[in-house]
């Protein structure tokens, strides 16, 4: 198993944290979480940890489907975000919905402290940003 992918996994266990994974052949590893907002909105979290477990993904999609006539309101208030926020940027996906994302470098030792502290941070930035894309999508 990917060593930072399995290091990661052992910090979700100890917190009692639920969690889905895949193992690909190539010796990338997927893990992903689903938590609920303060709003009551649940966020799935999608991370992927590179072959070699130096990379980190994490990706949230879904966070609202963008009508055509509201992209450009819409990629102004994700540039305010992405101007407000550290660490996770937003974006209109191809499939027209709102979706964020956030990458870091890792080690198998450090895995554990960096996407524990990635995760929180993602669900924090997630929860103070969906007002503001709710009320673009209004």
């Amino acid at each position: 198993m990917n060593p930072s992918a399995q290091a990661f996994i052992e910090r979700l266990q100890r917190g009692d944290i639920r969690y889905m994974e895949d193992a690909q052949p190539d010796g990338s590893h997927y893990v992903a979480v689903e938590v609920a907002g303060k709003s009551g909105k649940l966020y799935n979290i999608a991370m992927v940890f590179s072959a070699d477990g130096a990379e980190f993904g994490m990706r949230c999609y879904k966070l609202g489907q963008v009508p055509t006539e509201r992209v450009r309101p819409m990629l102004k208030t994700l540039n305010a975000l992405n101007g407000d926020f550290a660490w996770v940027r937003f974006f209109i996906d191809s499939e027209q919905e709102v979706a964020a994302a956030l990458d870091a470098i890792i080690t198998p030792a450090s895995a554990p402290r960096v996407c524990w502290e990635m995760l929180v941070r993602m669900f924090s930035v997630l929860d103070a940003a969906q007002e503001k894309i709710n009320d673009v999508l209004q």
